[in-house]
Formats: structure tokens, C-alpha cells, sequence
């Protein structure tokens, strides 16, 4: 195996999920309330704090994965201007302040992802028009975009070992890569093939940890598996809320509302329990079709 490419690899699903889970946590609407000075003050130096550390490490790992040279690390540097230059803009106004987070930290337009579909193998391939690139304007379409660039273009995903590999009922492929391990074998051999998801990747970091990219549920579900003796513990993050109700029903979810954006989760559970909680917790989490039986019912 090439080291230096599973290194990078690692070195992005680990800022990927740690950006995702501080995005959720600066959240207006996951705090509690701005009743007087002291604690609009409280949230906008936790903002400061954290828009420090997010933008240093997408800075990091895109000069790590794309190099100094590239687009993605121009962009980078670019937002990091534009979003510093309107979060001060904002001062102590809270509610300026939460304008900002959805417009520049949170917001993923439904054009912007439909952009990357088109763009990127795997889920489309070619398309025209302004790149996705370009329109990227907030933290979390230009992560979503990283994200896509790696598991599809970069050559990074593909340049590690292919173990195995076998299609759902649904015609979409569920892939195993990585080091050999087999605990997260046996996982991926247990996988229902009658599951509703989209392509899936699985990919062994180290002995310890397994990534997993899902894509359908809950637009693009991120999971990562640790192994610690007897124990398990599965971290997850649902980028798209598709169904508050169902979501807030899920085993360890962060609980979430109609104003929401994505939220996570975390599950403990036995080694010998864990492919009963993990595809259990899987089949759990909406899909897009979801919304659609929501407002069939009319709620």
C-alpha cells in the first residue's frame, strides 16, 4: 500500500469529521439563547474560536491532499478573507451573526450539490456550465466539495487496495479498501445486500478504524468506526436533515429541529453487537424520499 496516500487520506476523514461535528456545534440554534450582552459576547468569541480552527485546518488539508498549487487551496485561502472580513462585520449583532453562520458557514445550496453530482464520477460524470468550484461560498460546500473531489477524482480512494466489492439489490456498489482486518471484513461480508443505500465505500484506516461513506441516506452519511477491546464506538454525521421526526429517533443523534442543518451522533456498543447496531442505525437514517412521503402526509 502506498503510505503517503493513506496517510492523507486519513489526515482528511479525520479533519472532515472533527469540521462537520465544530459546524454543528457553533450552531445559533443548538445553544441557549442570547439573553443579554454576556452571552451574545460568550457566542461570538466561540464562533471566533472556532472559525480560527476550521479555516486553519481546511487551509492544512488542502495543501496536504491538493497542494499549494492548487484551485481547491487558492479557494481555501480565498473564503477564508471573505468569511473573516463579514464575521467582523457583524460585531455583537446576533442576529447578524446568525445570518452569517447560515450564508457562510452552513448553508449548502440544492444547485451547489447538484453541481458536484454532475461533475464528479460516481455520481454523475462530465456536465458544463460554472464549476462547482467557483460557486463554493461557505465552509461546508467547499468540505462537501473536497469530499467529493477525493473519494472521486483524486485517485486517492482507488489508489488504495480494493479487498472487495459486491452490488446492493438496488444495483449500487458497496466497496471494501484498505489494510486487512477482519472484524471489518466480516462487517462488510454481513453488509444486507437488501439495504436501501446508494454507493457505499468502506475503507480500513488501521487495525482500529473504519471509514464509511454512504450516499442516499441522509444525502451523504458519514460514519466512523473505532474498535477498543470488547467495545465499539460508531460516530456519525447526517449532513442533510430529510426528516426531523425519523432523525430524532436515531440511537446517540444529537436531537435536531425544522431549522437544523445536519446534525451527529455517537453509539457505544459490544464488538459482538456491532453490525446489529451499525446496519440497524443505516437503515434508520431518511433518505430524500422521506420528504416526500412527509408532505404526502401533509406534515
Amino acid at each position: 500500500m502506498d503510505n503517503e496516500k493513506i496517510i492523507k487520506l486519513q489526515h482528511f476523514f479525520s479533519v472532515d469529521t472533527k469540521i462537520k461535528k465544530e459546524i454543528y456545534d457553533i450552531a445559533p440554534q443548538s445553544l441557549n439563547g442570547y439573553i443579554d450582552e454576556t452571552s451574545i459576547s460568550e457566542y461570538t468569541d466561540k464562533l471566533n474560536d472556532s472559525l480560527i480552527y476550521i479555516l486553519s485546518e481546511l487551509k492544512c488539508v488542502a495543501l496536504d491532499v491538493f497542494g499549494k498549487e492548487s484551485s481547491i487551496f487558492n479557494k481555501v485561502c480565498y473564503l477564508e478573507q471573505d468569511i473573516k472580513t463579514n464575521f467582523y462585520s457583524c460585531g455583537f449583532d446576533i442576529e447578524k451573526l446568525k445570518s452569517f453562520y447560515q450564508k457562510y458557514i452552513s448553508n449548502m445550496e440544492p444547485s451547489f450539490i447538484d453541481d458536484v453530482k454532475r461533475s464528479y464520477i460516481g455520481y454523475y460524470f462530465g456536465g458544463g456550465g460554472v464549476s462547482p468550484l467557483k460557486k463554493a461560498s461557505t465552509i461546508n460546500e467547499i468540505l462537501h466539495l473536497m469530499h467529493s473531489r477525493i473519494i472521486n477524482n483524486e485517485g486517492l480512494l482507488q489508489s488504495i487496495p480494493l479487498l472487495n466489492e459486491k452490488d446492493n439489490q438496488h444495483n449500487n456498489t458497496i466497496s471494501l479498501r484498505g489494510i486487512r482486518n477482519p472484524m471489518f471484513e466480516q462487517l462488510f461480508m454481513m453488509f444486507p445486500i437488501d439495504l436501501d443505500c446508494g454507493i457505499t465505500d468502506m475503507v480500513i484506516i488501521n487495525e482500529k478504524t473504519l471509514i464509511m461513506m454512504v450516499r442516499d441516506r441522509g444525502h451523504a452519511l458519514s460514519i466512523e468506526v473505532t474498535l477498543n477491546k470488547d467495545n465499539a464506538r460508531i460516530e456519525y454525521f447526517i449532513p442533510k436533515i430529510c426528516n426531523v421526526e425519523m432523525v430524532n429517533k436515531i440511537p446517540g443523534v444529537n436531537k435536531v429541529n425544522d431549522d437544523s442543518i445536519g446534525t451527529t451522533g455517537t453509539i457505544e456498543v459490544e464488538v459482538k453487537n456491532l453490525p446489529t447496531a451499525l446496519f440497524n442505525f443505516i437503515s434508520m437514517v431518511p433518505t430524500d424520499m422521506d420528504i416526500v412521503h412527509n408532505y404526502g402526509r401533509g406534515i
